[in-house]
């Protein structure tokens, strides 16, 4: 009910008119004494170290979460696990039960007495992506969703917007408490995330993301559980060439950071070339309204992630969805007229401007950008134009990273929920992420995950 709540337009409106940060801090120290109160009392019951509970935001089923459980699920009896994704929408229980995974309400009696029971908590976002209310006494374990091209957490602000005192202090009392473990794949994304989170360097995993392993070894095949809308993925499939429109979500917009206008006009350039449009704003804003032709829009509730290998040019700005991206190799082109206003108001760790690609500062060079390399016979990027190498950003971003991001966090997982006590961070040799070919799956364990034909 509150995800729903939070899609309305009206209160999209007036969240952003007071700030998101703001509202988000208030709305955490209304709810700080009940919440101590509850805490009281569920950190004295027992909880099974083994039972791990995942969720993702808005109850969607995607991103890092939704991939790491599949993982999970197809592995659990290997790393003796029992492994239960919890959500507040009915349709998500519903469909992955109907895969034959393990599913449950948030407020049944089921998900609650589960959740309740849970040792360890892995989220996308927040304990809130499964149940803030039951977590306590839970190991956490924040897998987020993206790197650091933005500022996140408490590192959010320009130089000119971030403040001390009172109202800082205030702000940081109605704060979720930090996990206990954090996904950073590398020491300088760790060196970002780890005073931004609140947690301390060792407790952060130096382990890729599970929504990736795929676009690093078959890109066109992610897990047929997250592809739930076939005939978009159909269309993109039989495509001759696809551009992605996916732009990150603004503090201060309620809608996407593209007009109609604006997609027609790149969608008649994809139709120029044989190709189609592929566009998904951030489930934070309202999507832009798209035309029909040559436009291929993905659903509010769809894994960005599944679809984004079938995608030879991608359109975005600050979303860290261009460092996933670059993985493949592909080139990618910034559209970013609004650079100056958000370095003021969010903040940078990467400047665009030092990223592999194109960067653009309004639509006219947005679309002659996309024209060109479109029109190139080889649309796969070298990442060398004057910038910085793919070799060099990748190193720095991803470490040694090139898939099984899954296994690795599933072997850390049950290494932390076999110790007696507070779970001790795993050794970084025994959660190397696998090289490939280092797997061999059982199949009678993994139930079937292969995308529609």
């Amino acid at each position: 009910m509150l995800s729903r709540l939070r899609q309305l337009r009206v209160v999209r409106v007036l969240v952003r008119r007071l700030g998101v940060h703001r509202v988000t801090a208030a709305v955490g120290l209304v709810q700080a004494p009940c919440l101590a109160l509850v805490g009281l009392t569920l950190r004295r019951l027992p909880r099974n170290r083994r039972l791990v509970v995942l969720g993702s935001p808005l109850d969607r089923f995607a991103d890092n979460a939704a991939y790491l459980f599949l993982h999970m699920a197809g592995q659990a009896a290997r790393h003796r696990l029992e492994v239960v994704w919890i959500s507040g929408s009915a349709d998500v229980v519903q469909r992955l039960r109907s895969h034959g995974y393990r599913a449950e309400h948030r407020w049944s009696w089921r998900g609650a007495l589960t959740t309740l029971g849970a040792g360890t908590f892995v989220y996308s976002g927040y304990r809130s992506d499964i149940n803030r209310w039951l977590s306590p006494g839970a190991t956490a374990v924040c897998l987020w969703h993206g790197l650091p091209i933005k500022r996140v957490e408490s590192a959010v602000g320009g130089e000119g917007e971030r403040r001390s005192g009172l109202l800082h202090a205030v702000a940081r009392a109605g704060r979720e408490a930090p996990p206990d473990f954090l996904i950073a794949p590398s020491d300088f994304v760790a060196s970002r995330f780890s005073p931004a989170f609140g947690v301390p360097p060792e407790r952060c995993w130096r382990l890729g993301y599970p929504r990736n392993d795929h676009l690093v070894t078959d890109p066109a095949r992610p897990p047929a559980a997250l592809v739930w809308h076939g005939e978009e993925w159909d269309r993109l499939r039989s495509a001759r060439v696809v551009v992605g429109l996916f732009l990150t979500w603004r503090d201060d917009r309620v809608d996407d950071a593209v007009d109609t206008s604006l997609v027609q006009q790149l969608a008649r350039v994809c139709a120029a070339h044989g190709g189609v449009l592929a566009y998904k704003a951030h489930y934070n804003v309202a999507a832009t309204e798209v035309p029909s032709a040559g436009c291929v829009p993905l659903p509010a509730d769809a894994d960005l992630h599944a679809y984004l290998g079938l995608c030879d040019v991608l359109v975005t700005d600050y979303s860290s969805i261009a460092l996933d991206y670059l993985l493949m190799r592909r080139p990618v082109v910034f559209y970013t007229p609004d650079l100056e206003h958000y370095a003021a108001t969010r903040g940078f760790e990467i400047e665009p401007q030092s990223l592999p690609g194109v960067l653009t500062r309004d639509p006219q060079a947005l679309l002659d950008s996309v024209d060109r390399l479109l029109a190139q016979e080889t649309r796969a990027a070298d990442g060398d134009d004057g910038t910085v190498s793919h070799d060099l950003l990748l190193r720095t971003l991803w470490g040694g990273y090139d898939g099984g991001a899954s296994e690795a966090i599933t072997a850390a997982i049950a290494q932390a929920s076999s110790t007696a006590g507070p779970a001790a961070p795993p050794s970084p040799e025994s959660v190397r992420p696998p090289r490939r070919g280092d797997l061999v799956e059982d199949p009678a364990e993994v139930p079937p995950q292969q995308p529609p034909a």
